[in-house]
């Protein structure tokens, strides 16, 4: 599992560095772009771990619209 307040800081220091090459007319360093890549892929990965899920109250199915394809009962947000 993803820890949020490592996500967090490294998205704020991504922030920082990518105002910064910006400044610099959009200079980076390698280093720099990968710590940003894997920042990045570490907030994806964490919002993804988050996603909400439809489920069924009735069959616990998991449909992929508001209304259960198996028993057509009104879907909620999990």
């Amino acid at each position: 599992m993803i820890d949020r307040d490592k996500v967090i800081k490294g998205l704020e220091e991504t922030e920082i560095m990518l105002t910064q090459a910006v400044d610099r007319g959009g200079e980076m360093a390698v280093m720099g772009a990968f710590k940003c890549l894997n920042r990045v892929k570490d907030a994806l990965a964490l919002l993804k771990e988050q996603e909400q899920k439809l489920v069924c109250p009735k069959c616990n199915g998991q449909p992929k619209s508001v209304i259960c394809g198996l028993c057509g009962q009104a879907v909620k947000l999990e």
